[in-house]
Formats: structure tokens, sequence, C-alpha cells
């Protein structure tokens, strides 16, 4: 027990981390447009690419993960990410935006390797009857990350200038990478480990139950990355913030989506054969997007807060799945590598198309109300999801 807990502690540390990289452009998003002087669309890139990158690696990673082990992968990841903040560091020294589009680029292929291979570990070492709870924590990963970054980026940035915040990220992937090496397990089998067969491949990447999941999570990360992406622009465009007050603003989701991620975990233990439980959620979310557009603060923060409160249960349904509905254990990898591909199109396209319509519409309006869409989506992944069966008294196992 206590072995898990700590691969759990440190799997979980570790996509924080990754999540560091994944939002360090999002509090900045206005700084970052003056600087190199884009348009809305040109900074909807800035996370579009990195998350092109991700989508565009999932696959192979899921498909090495069973060679190398959930080690081995993550490692690679965590020095990617660095790798791609460097590329960061001297585009903003030198002003170069292609050359820090190619350090998203980098970041997100690391991203990609982390996000796959530390749910993947869980997944595979830790017990069968702690993993609702443990994927509940894991699924906290990004608001935890989010949250800490929206806090510190403006005020590190207003202290130290950008090269500095590039250097400090940079720096704080090194303790990742010393305790995930020592804690995950390496691969069983060694490097010489075979890939999995071409049998298990076909069977998790044509596995309609899991593209269910995957498709869930796409039409979740469409609409959040879409706010997570501009909050900070239209506070200070719409609402009269500064850059500090629009980013603290914002703070004030994350912390009740991580609430709502554990809860979720205890929910789905305790009534993973409830239907309602994989309705309510998004449902209550296509009604609250597009409330955003309205013109006051006070009723800005009431959304944020109700959204939070139930926004998190969502992701904590879909990785806990995601071991669960892969056919055989050494198709895990494939499966999460699927699930990852979902997430990570609904970041391509969500803050690209939100800034796309900010551009030709000339507000927020139509953003927020196209991200209802995604969450009537959620509705019909998530009740497939609950059909399965594997959340119930004798659930399905892989």
């Amino acid at each position: 027990m206590k072995k898990d807990w700590l691969i759990i502690g440190v799997a979980f540390a570790v996509g924080v981390l990754a999540t560091f990289v994944q939002c360090s452009v999002t509090p900045l998003l206005p700084v970052l447009k003056d600087r190199f002087g884009l348009s809305y669309a040109d900074a909807g890139l800035l996370m579009t690419l990195f998350a092109l990158a991700t989508l565009v690696c999932a696959t192979p990673c899921g498909l090495v993960i069973q060679r190398f082990g959930e080690r081995r992968v993550g490692l690679w990841g965590l020095a990617s990410m660095a790798a791609g903040l460097a590329l960061g560091l001297l585009a903003t020294r030198w002003t170069l935006h292609p050359l820090f589009l190619a350090g998203r680029a980098v970041q997100g292929i690391g991203f990609a390797l982390v996000a796959v291979a530390a749910p993947a570990a869980i997944g595979r070492y830790v017990a069968r009857p702690l993993l609702p709870l443990a994927m509940g924590i894991w699924s906290t990963w990004i608001p935890c990350g989010s949250l800490i970054m929206f806090f510190a980026a403006p005020r590190l940035l207003d202290r130290t200038g950008l090269e500095t915040y590039w250097l400090l990220l940079l720096l704080a992937l090194v303790p990742g990478m010393l305790a995930y090496a020592l804690v995950i397990p390496p691969a069983t089998g060694g490097p010489g480990k075979a890939l999995p067969s071409r049998q298990v491949l076909l069977e998790e990447f044509g596995n309609g139950k899991v593209w269910a999941a995957a498709i869930a999570f796409a039409a979740y990360t469409f609409g959040f990355f879409s706010l997570a992406t501009w909050i900070t622009t239209y506070l200070s465009e719409n609402l009269g913030q500064t850059i500090l007050q629009a980013a603290d603003a914002s703070i004030l989701y994350w912390p009740f989506s991580m609430l709502s991620n554990l809860y979720g975990g205890y929910f789905l233990k305790r009534f993973g054969t409830n239907r309602w439980l994989f309705i309510l959620p998004p449902a209550g979310l296509a009604v609250l997007w597009p409330l955003y557009a309205i013109p006051s603060l006070g009723a800005f923060y009431a959304v944020l807060v109700a959204m939070g409160l139930i926004a998190g249960i969502v992701p904590t349904i879909i990785f806990a799945s995601g071991p669960l509905l892969a056919k055989r254990p050494e198709g895990i990898g494939a499966a999460m590598a699927v699930i990852i591909i979902g997430e990570n199109l609904g970041i391509l396209v969500g803050p690209e198309v939100f800034g796309i319509l900010r551009q030709y519409s000339g507000g927020f309006t139509l953003g927020f109300s196209a991200l209802s869409l995604g969450a009537l989506l959620q509705i019909l992944m998530l009740y497939r999801i609950w059909q399965t069966g594997v959340f119930g008294p004798k659930p399905a196992r892989a």
C-alpha cells in the first residue's frame, strides 16, 4: 500500500510539472501577444501547436511504452520539455517567434510522453481497489498545475522578466526527473521486450469504448482549454482587469475543480452504477458556458465557482475508465494513448476556434456559447461508458 501511494504521488507530481509547461503561456498571453506582435488567431497558435505535437506523439508513445516501460518513456518526456523550454528562453531573448513556436512543439512532444506514461504507471502498478481514488487524485494534475501557474506566472514575470521565467520552469523539472527515476519501476522485460503485438494494437485502437472516453475528453478540453487560454485576455479587455488581477480572478476556478476531481473519484467508486453520475455534470456545463458572457465580475466569479464544483468529475471518470476499458493488460498503454489523443484534440481545436470567433465576431459571446456544444457531446459519450458496466459491482477487468 505504501508503494502504491508513492507511485501515485510521484506520477501526480510529474503530471503537475508537465502542466506547468503546458500552461506556461496562458497566464501571460497578452504579454506574449505584444512581445511577438501577434493577432488573436496567432496567439491561439501557441497552445494549438503544443497540442498538435502532443496529439501526433501520443500514439507512438502508446506503442513503445510496453517495450521501454513507463519510467523510461516518462523520463524522455521530461527531458523533451526541458529542451523545449530552453528553446523558448532563446526565442524570448532574440524575439524570434518561429523559434518560440518550435519550442512549444518540442514541449508538446514531452508532454505527450508524460501524459501517457504517468497514468499508465498508475494503471499498471496500483492495486485495482485503489484505482478509482488514484485516478481521482491523478485527474487533479491539470487543475493543480494551472492553479500554481496562474498564481505564480504573472508575479514571476513582474519580478524577474520573461527570460528568467523560462529558466525557472526548466530548473523545476530537475527534481521531478530524479523522483520519477527512483520511484517508478523499470520495464520488467528490459530494453529488448517486444512491442505490443499487432493484434493488441488493433484491438485497442479499434476499441469503440476507449474512443468514447477519448471523444468525451476532446469535448471537455475543447471548452476548458479555450477558457484557460483566453480567460486573462477576456478579463483584461472586457472587465478592465490588469494582467495580475485577471490571473488572480481565474485562479478561483482551479481549487474547486480539484475538489470535484477528488469527490468525483469517491462518487465513482460509490455510485458508479448510477447513470446520472455520467449525465448531470456535463449537462450542468452546457447550461453554465453561455453565462460567462454576462458583463459582470460578480457573475463571472459565480459561474467560475459553479463550474469548478462539477467539472472535475468528468476527467476523473475518463481517466479511471481508460485502464478498465482496455481489453488486456498489455493494451493499457495503447488505450491511454487513445485517451490522450482525445484530450489533445480538444486542446488543438478549442483555443484556436475560440480565438477565431473572437477575431471575427468582435466579442466573446459567440465563443462562450459555442462551448456548450462540447458539453452535449460529453453527455452522449459518458453515457456510453456507463453502459459498458466497467464501474459496476463486478466490473470487467483488463
